[in-house]
């Protein structure tokens, strides 16, 4: 028999209508959930392609990858949509968009795109503890960036899947280790979700050991009075600018005017056109 679910003295309860309702209020309350991309195995594939493919034109343009390492930066295909127009999809996936919506409101932009490219038995940076806002010690009552990591192969422990540090997107420093080492979760995933979770939720990637590239490509979408990684809609070179969501989403719309007139002329030529 099911056990009644009943309350004591409790006077405010939380509703969900949707599983989108249940997912916001898992990342508001623990930091972390996972939803389904819709990808097909044929969409991940090409993903793995172009990834490599970015990837390797990037250390080329570097003067080689020891470089990359050098600056702790190896392994990461940065800005993949301002290389390849297929990435734009994974920005405006409906299920991602209305579950961000439902965290950030109306108005929010992506600040980064990048291919995390987990390579078998090679140490890389993301396998420390960090948060995707860098260096901030501070919480906030809602969220003011949202991470959305696409797992392109399977996240499991053996191909080093996230671990994430529940509840920690709410305390301004690293607890201590002992906490951390008795609370810490890896977030096993399949190939085509979503790993979406507080940018501010302390979180790491494991150590592959599965002898395969463990691919994933996280975005981190945010309040738009936060800077981009990368300026987007110069990267792009006004490309999709003519979509309404994709123009707000990229940051045509939040991107620094040089001019009052400039910053009055952005508004008004986003005006409807008059009638008659």
């Amino acid at each position: 028999m099911e056990r009644a679910f009943t309350y004591h003295g409790v006077r405010e309860i939380h509703h969900n209508d949707t599983a989108a309702d249940l997912a916001a209020e898992e990342i508001r309350n623990i930091g972390y959930t996972v939803i389904d991309s819709g990808l097909s195995s044929e969409d991940l594939q090409v993903i793995r392609e172009k990834s490599e493919a970015i990837y390797a034109r990037q250390v080329r343009e570097c003067g080689g990858e020891e470089n990359l390492f050098r600056i702790n930066d190896a392994c990461i295909g940065r800005c993949a949509l301002g290389c390849d127009d297929y990435f734009v999809r994974l920005v405006s996936n409906a299920n991602l968009i209305g579950l961000l919506t439902k965290l950030l409101g109306d108005n929010f932009i992506l600040m980064s795109q990048n291919a995390i490219i987990n390579q078998a038995d090679r140490k890389h940076y993301q396998v420390t503890w960090h948060r995707d806002l860098n260096y901030q010690h501070f919480v906030c009552s809602r969220p003011i960036a949202v991470s959305a990591l696409y797992c392109i192969d399977d996240f499991t422990e053996r191909t080093g899947a996230t671990t994430v540090l529940p509840a920690s997107h709410k305390v301004e420093a690293f607890p201590s280790r002992q906490l951390v080492e008795k609370h810490e979760r890896i977030v096993e995933a399949p190939a085509g979700s979503i790993i979406v979770f507080d940018a501010m939720l302390f979180h790491r990637s494991g150590y592959n050991s599965s002898g395969k590239t463990r691919l994933g490509i996280n975005h981190i979408f945010t309040l738009p009075f936060i800077k981009q990684q990368i300026n987007l809609p110069a990267a792009l070179g006004g490309k999709f600018q003519d979509d309404p969501l994709l123009r707000r989403l990229l940051g045509y719309e939040s991107d620094p005017a040089n001019s009052p007139y400039l910053w009055r002329k952005q508004r008004i030529d986003r005006l409807p056109a008059k009638a008659g």
